[in-house]
């Protein structure tokens, strides 16, 4: 089983070690076309890695006809719904499902049934299996238009122009155009009425300043971004977080205060106040204390509210008991006006309905899922063996590729308030003593039986920039050199059997966890190296918010298992993991708070740290894609130099059991914030073969 599951793992990261090779820039079009350009198809595409090709590709087709779910015939026939053809945007717009992520030719699937998972969890839980974006992403690191028909830009770069798909419709009917792209950016998000004004795709610094994209509509269903610099692809399309730029604007209008409004050519102020604005969210059954919590709810976290229309595959019921998503049953219902069909014409989704079925007790899952109510389990690579062996043929084995660089990390606060502390964690003879005092196939086997191999934060193999001598760096177990090492540091061996720090005063290695994270377990296994070695520790788990108010705070020292862990696909997916350049990942700190606060606070990052963000700004600002490569790999290279966090085994991956009646469900997928986790699985292409 362990074998086979490496295999599994090693085999989905191969893949993305394509999407590091370098991609084309102009993208022009999204995915290609069927034949003769009638209906756009879901072929890999839009915007290539070199040298990088699915497995297994669908050749084009031609639609002639659409089909629909029997419910929705149902409908029709009644005269409450219109037609499919009325719902689908035009012809030469619908969007075909061919392939799923990872390249292979999808099953024609029947209508009907429910997709059943567990309990949705925090703010994103509902939108995970279903959020539609702007572009999508393919295992392999390609990506293609998605909502948007296609996206383009100028030679220069300081314009891009997103073309809309016409004819389509929000999940209420209502038509989806420019318009809903001009309401977002000016009435939801220069407003900050979405809490989210911060966006780095949509702004650049102009004569020492923020300054922010000019939106225009050209015409109904075509709209360009204006930029004064160079908007290179990494920083505007691919950047993940750019992940939709529209709302409706037809439901959401009486929502908008006067007090946020922002001068503007497309929309003139609503003449509400706030008081207003709260009452008309009531009425449509929102309930918000303030027009601050209201945007958050309506702009942003916009999945969680039932009634707000959406262009995703399945919307938030709105009957009374299953519309939330901490409710014990929540349900979200099949969009009939979703604006995606099969080969045949069939227009997605298949299934019904997806049920966020609520757990009250550990391993009810499991129950729930070895009795069949339950389609999808996420599990942990401790429980596989047994519950394959148990359900035999019923359950399948999904594996999700990790991006992350290593497992159970260490990383430490160089900006920490307390010098002496500061300077310790600054000398690498510290981080290689804290490294080789601990001796990682002892740790695989208590930790992970054996599953994880020993391992350091590095990439993993198949990743972008996998380099095996890295892995191995600091990782050969050895006490007398570590104590050597720490001594090295002016570390002074105390009465106790522990180090002192020079001048006489204790030196305690306060390690930081947070509740659920899984921490608090791997704390005991590594505090017997760390005293052995002459280190003594201590341990503060905290739940999740008051962590990060601390690490917000800098009143840290050590965070063992970060909250924002190391890793990802490659700077493409996400820059934050590896440059200091905002305060979003613990291993720099506050160094990050001083780039993203253009030096107004935090501390001024020196040495290597200062080197990351110099290469980053080249990387930054070069449409080039193996320049942006090359630029990569030079701030990997500064991380293997550093080793800023300290990993004793290699990335696990993440796994999942589908009922074996559940198709589409693809093999070797990545779990990425890239991909949006769960949302590569695509939900929408989903059916049961009973």
């Amino acid at each position: 089983m362990k074998k086979r599951l490496i295999a599994l793992l090693l085999a989905g990261t191969m893949a993305l070690s394509m999407a590091a090779c370098g991609s084309n820039d102009n993208t022009g079009s999204s995915a290609p076309s069927g034949s003769g350009g009638d209906v756009q198809q879901s072929q890999q595409g839009g915007s290539t890695p070199e040298g990088a090709s699915p497995e297994v590709t669908a050749p084009p087709v031609e639609v002639t006809g659409f089909g629909e779910a029997p419910m929705l015939a149902d409908q029709v026939s009644a005269g409450t719904l219109p037609k499919v053809e009325d719902r689908l945007p035009v012809e030469d717009d619908v969007f075909v499902d061919q392939v799923d992520a990872a390249g292979n030719a999808l099953e024609i699937g029947t209508y009907g049934g429910v997709i059943n998972l567990a309990g949705a969890g925090g703010s994103w839980g509902l939108s995970r299996p279903v959020l539609e974006s702007i572009i999508r992403y393919n295992t392999d690191g390609t990506y293609y238009a998605n909502v948007i028909k296609s996206f383009d830009h100028n030679d220069d770069y300081t314009v891009w122009t997103f073309k809309l798909r016409e004819g389509m419709k929000w999940s209420d009917g209502d038509d989806f155009n420019a318009d809903d792209i001009t309401f977002w950016y000016y009435m939801c998000h220069l407003t900050n009425y979405d809490t989210k004004k911060s966006w780095a795709c949509l702004k650049e610094t102009v004569n020492d300043e923020d300054a922010w994209a000019v939106l225009e509509k050209v015409d109904d269903y075509t709209v360009t971004w204006t930029f004064v610099n160079p908007k290179f692809p990494a920083d505007f399309i691919e950047n993940g977080d750019f992940k939709w730029c529209w709302a409706p604007s037809h439901y959401l209008i009486d929502l908008i205060p006067d007090s946020i409004y922002v001068e503007n050519p497309y929309w003139e102020k609503t003449g509400l106040d706030d008081e207003t604005v709260l009452k008309n969210a009531q009425a449509k059954g929102i309930d918000a204390a303030t027009v601050n919590d209201l945007g958050k709810a309506v702009a942003y976290y916009w999945w969680n509210e039932d009634g707000i229309p959406c262009l995703n595959s399945y919307t938030l019921s709105t009957k009374e008991g299953n519309n939330s998503r901490d409710a014990q049953l929540c349900i979200l219902e099949r969009n009939p006006y979703f604006w995606k069909v099969d080969a045949q014409g069939q227009q997605l989704p298949y299934c019904d309905e997806i049920h966020f079925n609520a757990t009250s007790e550990d391993g009810q899952d499991q129950l729930m899922f070895r009795s069949g109510e339950l389609d999808v389990l996420e599990v942990g690579m401790q429980d596989i063996a047994s519950l394959l062996s148990d359900l035999g043929d019923k359950a399948q084995l999904r594996s999700f590729a990790s991006t992350n660089w290593g497992s159970y990390l260490i990383t430490f606060n160089y900006t920490c308030k307390e010098e002496n502390y500061a300077n310790l964690f600054s000398n690498s003879d510290f981080r290689q003593a804290i490294s080789i005092c601990v001796d990682r196939e002892q740790v695989s086997g208590l930790l992970s039986e054996g599953f994880l191999e020993p391992g350091q934060c590095a990439p993993a193999e198949g990743n972008f920039g996998y380099d095996a001598e890295w892995e191995k760096k600091w990782t050969e177990y050895d006490v007398d050199k570590a104590k050597s090492l720490l001594e090295g540091c002016g570390l002074v061996m105390g009465s106790d059997g522990f180090y002192d720090f020079a001048d006489g005063t204790d030196f305690v290695l306060t390690i930081y966890t947070y509740t659920d994270s899984g921490a608090d377990q791997a704390y005991p296994v590594l505090e017997q190296y760390y005293n052995k070695a002459g280190i003594k520790c201590a341990t503060k788990d905290i739940e999740v918010s008051a962590f990060d108010q601390e690490i917000d705070n800098n009143d840290w020292y050590a965070v063992l298992g970060p909250h924002t862990a190391i890793g990802g696909l490659s700077m493409r997916s996400r820059v934050q993991p590896f440059v200091p350049i905002a305060q979003s990942a613990e291993w720099y700190g506050d160094y990050g708070t001083y780039y993203g606060t253009n030096g107004a606070q935090g501390v001024a990052p020196e040495g290597d740290m200062a080197k990351l963000v110099e290469i980053y700004e080249k990387w930054n600002s070069t449409p080039d894609s193996a320049e942006r490569d090359q630029y990569n790999l030079d701030i990997y290279n500064i991380h293997k130099e550093n080793l800023w966090t300290i990993a004793y085994l290699k990335a696990a991956g993440s796994y999942c059991l589908i009922n074996s009646n559940v198709k589409n469900y693809p093999e070797l997928l990545v779990s990425d914030d890239l991909y949006q986790y769960q949302n590569i699985v695509h939900y929408w292409t989903l059916f049961k073969a009973e």
